[in-house]
C-alpha cells in the first residue's frame, strides 16, 4: 500500500508550478498537507505582488439515486466552469490538483481575490447553461450525454421529457435542439412512431375534431382529442392550420386520389410500414420551418401554450444562484436561500421549486413518504417538490443514460455505477468503455447464437464454458483466415478469453451477460490531471421474468436489488474492472470517494462504506464464488445471478453445513441422471455422467478441491 496517498497532489503541484514558472516558491508537500486536511483556503503572498491561493470548491452531493449521478456530472460541470472563469476572465491561473466528488482542491496565481473570481464564477456558469441543458458531449468542459437519448419515446402523452426542469427563457434553444435531431436521424432507419411522438410532446397546441370508428355504430364519429395524445390529430391539426400541407401529408402515407386519410387508414399504412420516408421527411422539415416562423412571429409562450405552461418559470440568473446555494468557494459561502416554502423531499437542503413527475423523481413518486398536507395529489399540476439543484441534477441522468419505463411511466434509466481512482485521461477511459461494450457485445453475439440454435430444436446449453469453446473456435479460424505477421486477434477476444481463463474474473464476466442489451456503458474521467477519478456506468441488470397465472410478470427491481446487497457480488464485479483497468488504485461500489485519509488506499476495494485490501477479498471470495455458480441450476421464474449470489452468502456463513446440502441435493449416482430421477435434485454436479466409473459415483475431485480451499482460507 502506498505510504502516502497523497504523493499524487505533490507531483501535480511539483509540475504545475514548473509549467507556470515558480518552481521552489512552495513545497508540493506544503499543498499536499493542505489537501489532507481539507482546508477551504490557503494564500501565500509573492514578490510581484502576485499570490499563489490553494483554494477548495465544494459543492454538496446528494446521495439519492435518482439524482446521484446527475449531481456528480452537475459538480464536475460547476469544477470545471470555475477554471474557465479564472482564466477566460483575466483573472489569473488555475490548476485543478485533486478532487473527489464534492471536493476539487485549486492552485491558483495571480492578484484577483476571492470575491472576483466568485462573480465570475456565477456568470460563466450563467453563459453555459444552454451548453449544459442541450450541448453536445464536451468532458473537458464538464458537459455530457446527448438530448437525442432523451427523445427516443413511443408515446407522447405520459411527460417523457423532463419540460419540468428547463426554464421557459431556454425554450427556443430547447426546440432549434429538437429540430436538428428530428432532420438528422438517418432516413433509412427512420422511426415513424418515435419522430411524431417527438413532435406531438414539443409541439401540440391543443385539442382538434377527428373521426374515429366507432364499432357500436358502425361508422366514424367526431370526437374531441388531444393533440398530445394522438399523432393523427397532431398531424391532421398542422395540416388544417396550414403549417403542413395536406397534399404532402397524403404522399408521405402513399394515398391515391380516391383514398380516404382517417385515422385507421393511417394507423394502418404506419403499421405494416407502408410510408415514403423521403417524403415523410419533405412534410416534417415543411412542418417546422413553417412553424419556426409562426413562432418568432408570436412567441413560443402563445404558439406553444401548453409547452410554455410546463416549462419552469424561473430567470436564468436566480436558476444560478440556487444551482449554487451550499456551494463553497474557499471561505466564501452561496448560502442566501431566503426563499421559503416547502423543503426539496430528496435533499432537505433548499426549497422546491421543480415539479414532480415520475421522468423527474422516477418510480417513487406516487410512493408514500409523508408528504407536506399542502401538496396537491402526484398526479396534480402544481407539485413543487424538488429544488433547483435536484431537478437538474435528475435532468443530467436522463440526458447521458436516455429513459426507460416502469410499467408505462417513463423514468431515468437504471444503472450500475462504480468509481475508481487511477492515471487515466479521458483518451484511457473511452478506451475502456469501448472494450468493455465490445466485451458485452461479443457476450451477447454467443447468447443469441445459442438462443437461435434452441429455436431450431437443438438444445447447446449457455455458459462461461461454451463462450470459451466457440472464443478458441473464433480464433483459430482467424489465424487461418488471416497471415500470422499481418493478422490480429480483437481486443475484445483477447481480453474475454484472458478474463475467462482467470478464475478471479470468471463471476465477474458471468455478471456481464446478465446486463441488459439495449444499454451501452459509459466511462468518463472526472476533474483533471494525470490522477483522476473514474466514473464506470454499467448497463442495469435484465429483468426476472415469471410465468403467473397465465401471464407473465416482469420486475426489474430484484436482480438489481440482490445485487446491489450483497458485498462478495461486488466484489467480483470490481475484480473483473481491475484486470481491465490494469492499475491497483482504490474501487468504490455503493461508497462514496473522499481525498480524507484512509479513504483512497491503492489495493483497496470500498463496499458499503467498509474497506478491504482487493489481494485478499479476491483470493477469499473467488473459490467460493466460483463453487457457487458452477453448481447452481436454473429454475423457472429464478434468476441464475441472483441464486448463485445466495449460496455464496450461504458458503461464507456456514460452508460446511452449505456444503453438505450441496452434496446431498446433487445428482451424484448413476440413477441420479436418469430422467425420473434428474429433475428432482437442485444443484448441477461438478463432473460430468461420464467420470462414473465402476463405483457408481461420479469423481469428487472438484468437491475435495473446494475443501482444500475453504481450509486455506
Amino acid at each position: 500500500m502506498n505510504r502516502n496517498p497523497f504523493a499524487f497532489v505533490v507531483q501535480a503541484t511539483e509540475e504545475t508550478l514548473n509549467n507556470w514558472g515558480l518552481a521552489d516558491t512552495v513545497s508540493g508537500h506544503t499543498v499536499a498537507s493542505l489537501v489532507a486536511d481539507g482546508a477551504a483556503y490557503w494564500e501565500q503572498a509573492l514578490p510581484d505582488g502576485s499570490h499563489l491561493a490553494v483554494i477548495r470548491l465544494y459543492s454538496p452531493v446528494v446521495r439519492r439515486e435518482e439524482v446521484f449521478l446527475g449531481n456528480v456530472l452537475l459538480n464536475d460541470f460547476l469544477s470545471k466552469a470555475l477554471m474557465r472563469a479564472v482564466e477566460q476572465g483575466g483573472l489569473g491561473r488555475m490548476a485543478l490538483l485533486a478532487n473527489d466528488l464534492e471536493n476539487y482542491y485549486y492552485l491558483y496565481h495571480g492578484e484577483a481575490a476571492l470575491d472576483q473570481m466568485a462573480e465570475r464564477f456565477r456568470q460563466e456558469i450563467l453563459d453555459s447553461l444552454p451548453a449544459l441543458y442541450f450541448g453536445d458531449e464536451d468532458p473537458a468542459r464538464g458537459i455530457y450525454g446527448d438530448v437525442g437519448q432523451m427523445l427516443t419515446f413511443q408515446l407522447a402523452n405520459r411527460e417523457p421529457y423532463p419540460i419540468f426542469v428547463v426554464p421557459k427563457a431556454l425554450l427556443p434553444v430547447l426546440l432549434n435542439k429538437v429540430n436538428s435531431h428530428v432532420l438528422s436521424l438517418d432516413i433509412n432507419s427512420l422511426d415513424i412512431q418515435k419522430t411524431v411522438a417527438t413532435l406531438c410532446f414539443f409541439y401540440a397546441r391543443g385539442t382538434r375534431q377527428v373521426d374515429k370508428f366507432d364499432k357500436k355504430k358502425g361508422a366514424f364519429v367526431k370526437r374531441s382529442v388531444s393533440e398530445m395524445q394522438s399523432d393523427f390529430a397532431f398531424l391532421t391539426g398542422a395540416a388544417e392550420d396550414g403549417l403542413l400541407p395536406l397534399g404532402m401529408l397524403r404522399e408521405a402515407f402513399v394515398l391515391g386520389e380516391g383514398d380516404c386519410l382517417d385515422e385507421k387508414v393511417y394507423r394502418d399504412r404506419k403499421k405494416v410500414g407502408s410510408v415514403d420516408k423521403e417524403k415523410f421527411v419533405a412534410a416534417i422539415r415543411t412542418f417546422l420551418t413553417n412553424i419556426e416562423a409562426k413562432i418568432a412571429k408570436e412567441g413560443v409562450d402563445t404558439v406553444l401554450a401548453s409547452l410554455y405552461e410546463k416549462a419552469l418559470d424561473i430567470e436564468l440568473w436566480e436558476l444560478v444562484r440556487r444551482l449554487l446555494l451550499g456551494t463553497e468557494l474557499g471561505f466564501l459561502g452561496f448560502n442566501d436561500d431566503n426563499v421559503g416554502g416547502l423543503s426539496c423531499r430528496f435533499c432537505g437542503a433548499s426549497s422546491a421549486l421543480v415539479r414532480e413527475k415520475t421522468i423527474v423523481s422516477g418510480t417513487g413518486m406516487t410512493k408514500f413518504f409523508n408528504p407536506s398536507p399542502k401538496l396537491p395529489h402526484p398526479k396534480q399540476p402544481g407539485r413543487e417538490s424538488l429544488c433547483m439543484r435536484c431537478g437538474i441534477s435528475s435532468y443530467l441522468e436522463t440526458k447521458l443514460l436516455g429513459m426507460m419505463f416502469a410499467s408505462d411511466m417513463p423514468i431515468p434509466k437504471q444503472y450500475n455505477i462504480i468509481f475508481h481512482y487511477g492515471r487515466h485521461n479521458e483518451i484511457a477511459a473511452r478506451e475502456l468503455a469501448v472494450l468493455i461494450d465490445d466485451i458485452l457485445h461479443l457476450l451477447r453475439s454467443f447468447r443469441q447464437k445459442v438462443e437461435d440454435q434452441r429455436s431450431k430444436g437443438e438444445r447447446p446449453f449457455f455458459s462461461l464454458e461454451y463462450v470459451k469453446e466457440e472464443l478458441a473456435r473464433r480464433i483459430e479460424q482467424r489465424r487461418v483466415q488471416e497471415s500470422l505477421d499481418q493478422g490480429k486477434i480483437p481486443t475484445a477476444e483477447q481480453a474475454l478469453a484472458a478474463l475467462i481463463d482467470d478464475e478471479a474474473t470468471v463471476p465477474g464476466v458471468e455478471i456481464l451477460w446478465y446486463m441488459r442489451r439495449d444499454a451501452e456503458t459509459q466511462v468518463y474521467a472526472m476533474g483533471a490531471g494525470d490522477y483522476r477519478l473514474l466514473v464506470f456506468v454499467l448497463p442495469q441488470f435484465e429483468p426476472l421474468v415469471r410465468r403467473r397465472d397465465g401471464g407473465i410478470e416482469v420486475d426489474w427491481n430484484f436482480v438489481p436489488k440482490r445485487f446491489s446487497r450483497s458485498r462478495l457480488a461486488a466484489f467480483t464485479l470490481l475484480a473483473l474492472l481491475r484486470k481491465l483497468c490494469g492499475c491497483d488504485g482504490p474501487y468504490y461500489f455503493q461508497s462514496v470517494p473522499t481525498l480524507s485519509p484512509g479513504g483512497f488506499d491503492t489495493n483497496t476495494f470500498y463496499v458499503q462504506g467498509k474497506a478491504e485490501n482487493a489481494d485478499a477479498a479476491i483470493r477469499h471470495f473467488s473459490a467460493i464464488v466460483n463453487f457457487a455458480r458452477r453448481v447452481v441450476k436454473w429454475q423457472d421464474g429464478h434468476s441464475l445471478l441472483a441464486d448463485w449470489i445466495l449460496l455464496a452468502e450461504r458458503l461464507e456463513e456456514d460452508p460446511l453445513g452449505t456444503f453438505s446440502e450441496v452434496l446431498r441435493r446433487t445428482p451424484m449416482r448413476k440413477r441420479d441422471f436418469n430422467k425420473e430421477y434428474r429433475d428432482k435434485f437442485k444443484f448441477r454436479p461438478l463432473a460430468k455422467f461420464e467420470s462414473i466409473d465402476e463405483t457408481g459415483v461420479i469423481d469428487g475431485t472438484e468437491y475435495l478441491k473446494l475443501i482444500e480451499q475453504l481450509k486455506q482460507l
